[in-house]
């Protein structure tokens, strides 16, 4: 079995981490947060340069060019 480790967090994000919980159908909060990890690293290549907002698209070569520090 793999080690356990204890992590410390307010009732207001324990609360939202049962809710996600419950939502999701895990059996466990290392379940849940292997999930939330899961999906905040899984970024598609497709979203790259994707403002929400906006719905404008640029390629990886746009968005160095409009972000380059220019200093």
């Amino acid at each position: 079995m793999a080690k356990s480790k204890t992590i410390a967090v307010t009732e207001d994000v324990w609360d939202r981490l049962r809710q996600v919980m419950e939502r999701e159908g895990a059996k466990s909060m290392n379940e849940v947060l292997s999930k939330l990890i899961t999906r905040a690293s899984s970024v598609p290549q497709s979203s790259f340069g994707v403002h929400k907002k906006m719905k404008l698209r640029f390629s990886q070569e746009e968005h160095e060019e409009i972000t380059r520090d220019i200093h």
